[in-house]
This record gives structure tokens, sequence and C-alpha cells, in this order.
């Protein structure tokens, strides 16, 4: 994924505090050790002192070698190894304890990003997912389709067709996981609608955990949380906490943007417009996005405006749940 120069920023200023800590524990660790063991303060001593003599022999153009220097500091070293286990204590207590050996909390070895900033830039985008959570329990491995009963039943009330909510459930599975292998190559957006009660929302939820794992930013909001959020846009409140500083830009930037429940919220002229603004600019910039919903199609389009409804039924692929609520077997 690509990081915004915040990111960027705050995952630098973890490696930042990491390293005053690593030195600030050493420091603690020194004083200790220097007030147990004075040998081996007087050894360090030897050892500044070696070296700064080395320095000076150097800058008067006297012989000074370097090679001796090492050895010479090599052995001190040692020594104190040995008193810090014959007290004791680990041979490395007096050296820096970083979270990643490989590259001293600095998150890069040899120019290229450590392997630990990964994981750091993982951990960054489920915390700001909203979903982190939830998705230990609401994941394709613990997905149920014996809930989902076999016997057939009608589509919709205007159709003949008859499906049984197992097998319509199969394939609505079926697109969810083209949706998921072809994320990062075909733009694609999911509208989930059906009743309540059908897996709508844990359905969203496996979504979000598989793209969430392949390092894509994602962010889950609930349609009532997403309006209040948007709302704090709009009068540039700044609020604390996870979501750090209101921005309508992580919105339209995120990879994947999953609204839940919409229709839940109290629709009025500004839900109409940002609705419309969120999901249109993610269009325009081809950033897929997943909705939910318990309203029917014919819902949907007398609830929001002619242009909203436009955009859900032309650029949406429509994923309809059938059967009863689950939630009560």
């Amino acid at each position: 994924m690509k990081l915004s120069n915040s990111q960027y920023d705050a995952i630098m200023h973890r490696y930042d505090m990491r390293r005053m800590s690593a030195k600030y524990e050493l420091d603690k660790r020194t004083e200790e050790i220097y007030n147990k063991c004075p040998e081996i303060l007087d050894i360090d001593n030897q050892i500044a002192s070696q070296s700064a003599g080395f320095v000076r022999r150097a800058i008067n153009g006297e012989d000074a070698s370097a090679e001796e220097l090492e050895r010479s500091n090599r052995v001190l070293s040692q020594r104190k190894e040995d008193i810090l286990e014959q007290n004791g204590f680990p041979r490395d207590y007096l050296s820096l304890h970083y979270v990643c050996d490989l590259c001293h909390d600095t998150g890069y070895v040899d120019g290229e990003r450590c392997r630990c900033f990964s994981a750091e830039v993982s951990d960054m985008i489920y915390n700001e997912s909203n979903v982190r959570d939830i998705i230990r329990e609401e994941n394709f491995d613990r997905f149920n389709l014996d809930l989902y009963p076999d016997e057939p039943m009608p589509l919709s009330s205007t159709s003949n067709r008859m499906v049984s909510p197992r097998e319509n459930m199969k394939e609505v599975l079926n697109n969810a996981h083209r949706f998921i292998d072809s994320f990062d190559t075909d733009y694609h957006n999911l509208l989930i609608y059906g009743n309540t009660g059908l897996g709508k929302t844990f359905l969203s939820n496996c979504i979000a955990k598989e793209l969430l794992d392949s390092s894509h930013t994602v962010l889950y909001y609930t349609a009532f949380r997403f309006f209040k959020y948007l709302e704090g846009c709009a009068f540039n409140y700044d609020q604390s906490g996870d979501e750090g500083i209101l921005s309508e830009d992580r919105l339209i930037e995120c990879d994947l943007l999953i609204l839940d429940d919409i229709g839940t919220e109290m629709t009025n002229t500004f839900t109409n417009s940002a609705l419309y603004t969120v999901i249109n600019e993610r269009h325009i910039k081809r950033h897929p996005t997943i909705i939910s919903t318990n309203l029917t199609l014919a819902e949907l389009e007398s609830r929001y405006s002619e242009r909203i409804f436009s955009r859900l039924s032309k650029d949406y692929s429509l994923l309809k749940l059938i059967g009863n609520d689950i939630r009560r077997k």
C-alpha cells in the first residue's frame, strides 16, 4: 500500500520513540552496574581514554594504529562481559536492546524497508479500519453455510424464480471471493442487500479481513458513524482518539470503504449530498466501495436522490441475500 505522509511520519515517530526508550533503559542499567561493579566504570573510562588518545594522535599526524585500538577495546569489552556474568547479569546487559535487531529500530536495512516496517503498516491499517476486533470472529473461516436452509423460496416478491437461501449464499460467496481475488486488477463495487439478520455485515467483515491481511487499507463505518463523521468534517471539527483529525480524504483515498446499514440514518439534504459526494469521488478515482442495506432496490430508489440510485444501480454488483433471520438459529 502507498502510505500518506502522515501515516509514514506516524510510523517513523514510533521508531524514534523506541530508540529513545532503548537509550533511556541502557542509561538506567549502566548507572546500576557502575554502582554495583565499579570496576566496569574504570574499564569504560579506560576505553574512552584510549579512544580519545587515538583521535589526538591521528589529528596531529602521529602514528596511530586503528587495529591496535580495536584489539585493545575488544579485550576490555570482553573483560566487562566476564564481570557482568560473574555478578549474575547477562553478558549483553550493557548493550542497547532493540525491538528489532535487524534494523535497530530504524525501519530500514541497507536502504530497504525492514520486515518489521511491513508489520507496522499492517498494524496501522488494522487500527484505522474500525473492524480490528470484530474480524477475529467474523471471517470466512467462521462462515457457516448450514445456517441457510436448502428449501427453495422465491428470489423476490416479484420473481417466479425459486432458489434456496443456501444456494443463493454460495453464489454470493463466490462473488465475494472474485471481488477479493481481482481487487488489484479490476474495479468493482458491491451492493449487498436483503432482510435483517441474513449476514450482510458478517460478509462485509469477511471481505475486510482478507484485504487487510494483504495490506490494503480498509475503512468500515455504520451509516450512523459515517454521517456523524462527515458532519464533523463539514464543520471542521477535530477529534482525538482512533480516528485522529477528521478528514474526508481518508474516506476517498482508502483502498476499500465499507458502509454498513445504509438506510438506517435520518435522510435529509445533507446526508444525500454527503453520500453522493463520497461514492462519486471514489468512483472517479476507481476506489472500490461496499454498501450493505436492509432496503429493497425500490426503497433505495425512493429514499435517495436519483443520482445516488443511478450510481448504485449502474456501478455496483448487486448481491441479494434471501431467507429468514439466521441470528435466531
